[in-house]
C-alpha cells in the first residue's frame, strides 16, 4: 500500500513538472524547484521559531505545550516536503507552513486517531490501546476517568 502511495505521488509530481515546463519553459521550472527547495529551512526556521516561543511561555505558565509540539511536527513534515524538490510537495509543505491549515491537519489526524485509540481500566492505571480497531469494538471507554489522561486514579472496589 505505501509502494503504491509512493509511486503515485511521483507520478503527480512528474506530471506536475510537466505541465509547469510546458508554461514557463523547462529551465525556468528548474531553477523554480531549487530555489524553492532551498529557501525551505529559512521558512520552516522562521515558523519553528514562532512555534518555539510559544511553547516557551506555555511552559513559563506550567503548562503541558501539547499544541506547540504536534505544530512542530507537522511544521517537520512541511519542511521535508518543501526541502524534496517537486512543485505538489512544495505546496503542500508551504500550505502546511500556514497556521490555520496546520491547525486543521492536526484537528483531523486527532479525530482519525480518537476512533482507532480505546483506554482500559487496568487496577490503578488506564492503558491506552492504540492497535484496535474502533472504540465500539472492545466497548466504551469508562464514564468516569482522569480527563484523558494516564495515570494513577482511583481504585476499583475490590470484590468481596
Amino acid at each position: 500500500m505505501w509502494f503504491f502511495g509512493l509511486l503515485l505521488a511521483l507520478a503527480a509530481e512528474i506530471a506536475a513538472f510537466v505541465l509547469v515546463a510546458r508554461q514557463i519553459g523547462v529551465l525556468v521550472a528548474v531553477l523554480l524547484l531549487i530555489g524553492v527547495s532551498a529557501m525551505g529551512p529559512f521558512i520552516v526556521r522562521r515558523v519553528g521559531l514562532g512555534v518555539l516561543a510559544r511553547t516557551q511561555e506555555r511552559l513559563q505558565e506550567g503548562e503541558l505545550p501539547t499544541r506547540e509540539l504536534l505544530d512542530g511536527v507537522v511544521i517537520l513534515v512541511g519542511g521535508a516536503l518543501i526541502c524534496v524538490p517537486g512543485f505538489v510537495g512544495d505546496a503542500i509543505g508551504l500550505l502546511l507552513m500556514l497556521g490555520p491549515v496546520r491547525h486543521l491537519v492536526i484537528r483531523m489526524a486527532g479525530h482519525r486517531m480518537a476512533k482507532r485509540v480505546t483506554t482500559v481500566p487496568l487496577d490503578r492505571w488506564r492503558v491506552i490501546d492504540a492497535r484496535s480497531g474502533s472504540v465500539e469494538a472492545h466497548g466504551p471507554p469508562p464514564a468516569e476517568g482522569h480527563g484523558g489522561r494516564l495515570g494513577p486514579g482511583p481504585r476499583p472496589p475490590t470484590p468481596t
